[in-house]
């Protein structure tokens, strides 16, 4: 799985997807229909588990990545008792997880099961489904598989980000490579981090290796109804607009029901 990835740069992914906020509207108004508890599937830092939380939500979060739930539990612990009191935080590998009780919301959020071979995805999803109620729902937010079948081949390294760390005024230049190989779907990222101390001293850099697994609306069906579920619905963005190949995201919504 993916969590070595995600210990090495947990704090420069926090800093990278700090105003990552258009899905939480979104996932918010899931949450409310389903009237939860809800269970997230690879909660990381808890960018979505806080304000599920702070909005009255019980939610459990699960990831594979000690370092990730170590920052959300620092997280978790400068808000009030209630909102702390609503969270539970599990390591635990999404592929194979065992949770007590059924959760009327599941969440695989932002990108994370693309991180998922073939076999991977469908244990995760199968997975999900035990831990669903008859009338519950699965939401899986994905890139748009076309846009990621047309990344550029920059096999050089690009600049992506020019990152301030707030608690320590460092300058880190993030930077990125890709490698796209459509004959098997995959995307394959070589993420730089290089941090320049504010006081000055030497430049500490940090590489991390990503592969992201796309798959097409007709293969993403076949794989949740091998796992069981039987209504699908397919948006192009948090508006609910219909999914086409030039939309923003690929969201799904399974039930079983």
């Amino acid at each position: 799985m993916v969590s070595p990835m995600y210990d090495q740069i947990a704090h420069y992914y926090d800093l990278t997807h700090a105003n990552l906020t258009e899905d939480i509207p979104f996932v918010l108004a899931q949450a409310r229909q389903t009237h939860g508890p809800v269970l997230e599937l690879g909660c990381g830092s808890g960018r979505l588990l806080l304000p599920l939380a702070q909005a009255g939500m019980a939610v459990t979060g699960l990831d594979h990545s000690s370092v990730m739930l170590a920052r959300a539990q620092e997280r978790l612990a400068k808000e009030r008792e209630a909102v702390q009191n609503r969270v539970t935080l599990v390591e635990a590998d999404m592929t194979r997880f065992v949770m007590n009780g059924r959760f009327p919301l599941i969440l695989i959020p932002y990108n994370t099961f693309m991180h998922l071979d073939d076999a991977q995805a469908l244990a995760a999803l199968k997975q999900a489904k035990r831990h669903l109620p008859a009338d519950g729902q699965l939401f899986i937010d994905l890139a748009n598989p076309f846009t990621v079948a047309n990344t550029p081949e920059d096999h050089l390294l690009s600049l992506e980000n020019v990152l301030t760390d707030p608690d320590t005024g460092d300058v880190i230049l993030h930077l990125a490579a890709n490698r796209l190989d459509t004959a098997v779907q995959t995307l394959h990222i070589t993420w730089v981090y290089d941090r320049s101390p504010a006081l000055g001293g030497s430049i500490h850099r940090t590489v991390a290796q990503a592969t992201y697994h796309y798959r097409y609306p007709h293969q993403m069906e076949l794989l949740l109804q091998e796992a069981g579920f039987t209504q699908l619905v397919f948006y192009g963005g948090y508006d609910q607009a219909a999914f086409d190949a030039d939309s923003e995201r690929l969201l799904l919504l399974a039930g079983a029901a």
